[in-house]
């Protein structure tokens, strides 16, 4: 991918700080990138629904890809509060932003996005709009495509218990926020997949809504534990994201649970999540592009800002049914091919 390839130059070589040393993600600059042309270069707003780990990565990628453009990109956090998302959309379409990049705190409520944005075109990233038509020539979405997610962790796990010759299996699933048409489809997908594979699938337990966090799913972990859950009668975890995932790796080893025989998968392909897949505390993770998702929402929002095609500069594909969407692949992440995603 052409984006891929060109923001991987602008990947430093130093240290995290802060939060962002807690999960092992590398920072971003600009400073070595090579000089873009653009027909606008003027100001861009990113209004986060949460800073987490993930999404602090895909803040820095996308500020570092506006510079490269000669642009500047600000951010706001709105902490998960759709009202207040709301209120930093009023406030940036009063502005002299060009254009205003969303990750919804709510994907159900994307048409008062659009409403509080007024004549200013909106790049919904990360998160698509549960209702695709609100979508049109000013309001569009970059990101990657939740159906797959899902389905990337159930086809590992299959491919696992075939070589085990088990049809059946007992799984704990650990949920992003409940509500989120990406926590379902992950979830979902998982399952689905697995079944496809003529692999039964059981839930040892409810599934366990985390907000995509990884303290909230080590403490739940630590609580099943503590209420007796036998972990020999566990066969896989399913995590909607590499946080929760490693928040119950955590909890599973300060109680010193033997994990050689549960094969544990997420989404995301954190530095965090990689180094885990290597260490053989999961089998594998899905690679959500946060780079990629960051420089195409930071293109797209530079082409309607400036009135060129949505298109121009932008190698991701278009959804085949809405024009308005454009896809920034998953990839499958296991032992075998882990170190292609340094």
């Amino acid at each position: 991918m052409k984006f891929k390839k060109w923001m991987a130059a602008l990947l430093a070589g130093t240290l995290c700080m802060g939060m962002m040393a807690g999960c092992g993600f590398t920072p971003i600059n600009a400073e070595e990138a090579t000089e873009q042309t653009t027909a606008f270069a003027g100001e861009l707003e990113l209004i986060l629904s949460q800073k987490d780990e993930y999404l602090s990565y895909l803040d820095q990628a996308a500020k570092a890809s506006a510079e490269a453009h000669g642009c500047t990109l600000s951010s706001l956090d709105c902490g998960g509060d759709m009202d207040k998302q709301l209120e930093y959309v009023k406030a940036a379409a009063e502005s002299e932003t060009g254009a205003i990049l969303v990750v919804l705190a709510d994907d159900t409520r994307a048409g008062e996005v659009i409403e509080a944005a007024g004549d200013k075109p909106v790049v919904f990233v990360n998160r698509i709009p549960q209702d695709e038509s609100v979508l049109d020539e000013t309001h569009v979405y970059v990101g990657s495509d939740e159906d797959m997610s899902g389905t990337y962790q159930g086809e590992a796990l299959a491919a696992y218990f075939e070589e085990q010759g088990k049809d059946s299996v007992n799984y704990l699933l650990f949920k992003g926020t409940e509500g989120l048409i990406h926590t379902a489809k992950r979830s979902e997908g998982a399952i689905r997949a697995l079944e496809a594979a003529g692999i039964s699938a059981n839930a040892a337990e409810e599934p366990v809504d985390c907000g995509y966090d990884r303290a909230k799913a080590m403490e739940q972990m630590t609580v099943m534990l503590a209420n007796g859950l036998d972990m020999s009668e566990i066969d896989c975890i399913i995590a909607n994201n590499d946080a929760m995932a490693l928040g119950v790796i955590e909890a599973l080893k300060q109680n010193n649970v033997d994990m050689s025989s549960i094969a544990i998968v997420s989404v995301d392909g954190t530095n965090a999540g990689l180094q885990a897949i290597r260490d053989g505390d999961m089998l594998a993770t899905v690679h959500q592009d946060a780079v990629g998702q960051a420089s195409g929402a930071v293109q797209a929002a530079i082409n309607l800002a400036g009135g060129a095609d949505l298109m121009e500069g932008i190698s991701y594909e278009q959804d085949e049914d809405n024009s308005f969407v454009i896809w920034v692949p998953f990839e499958p992440v296991t032992a075998d091919n882990v170190d292609d995603f340094n």
